[in-house]
């Protein structure tokens, strides 16, 4: 027991990084036991913030946007991506080349619409503004190369589900 309680007095010397790290490296099943111990060492306080139901929403809006911004330039890019080598492609006379990364461009183009869309939705069923979201991403409604691309509807359910998952509280 005094072995126990020299650990203890040792722990409440850390700092709460210092504690947090030891913590992580006893919970990944280095030492179970020391886990429990070290958790039992650390201070409990109390704190004045603001009501948790809010701060949990409000962090959900936050993943959300930051996933779409994320989902949005990789998808941007990708497209650019896809458009340069078609280019290239051409110049090559490869026009085999040429029609599979068209096609791929398209997809991407697709891929977009079905982000914006989903955008759409999410934020109805949220009452939050498409506007903040994409003013935050520093983006644009995206408009596609031709009028009759259309949205991708897997990609657009997929996108839609991931972020009520995020928004989920």
């Amino acid at each position: 027991m005094q072995h126990h309680d020299r650990l203890t007095r040792a722990y409440r010397g850390l700092t709460a990084d210092q504690l947090a790290a030891l913590a992580f490296h006893y919970m990944s099943g280095a030492n179970e036991l020391e886990f429990k111990r070290l958790a039992d060492a650390v201070p409990l306080k109390d704190y004045r913030c603001p009501d948790v139901a809010y701060q949990a929403r409000l962090d959900g809006f936050t993943r959300f946007s930051a996933y779409w911004a994320i989902e949005h330039w990789r998808l941007r890019t990708r497209k650019a991506e896809m458009l340069g080598a078609a280019l290239a492609a051409i110049r090559r006379n490869d026009d085999e080349k040429a029609d599979t990364l068209l096609d791929a461009h398209e997809q991407a183009e697709g891929c977009l619409l079905a982000l914006d869309a989903a955008l759409l939705a999410i934020c109805a069923d949220n009452s939050i503004d498409p506007a903040d979201v994409r003013r935050m991403a520093d983006a644009e409604p995206y408009k596609p190369m031709r009028e009759a691309t259309t949205a991708d509807g897997e990609v657009q359910a997929a996108m839609q589900s991931a972020f009520a998952q995020l928004l989920a509280v």
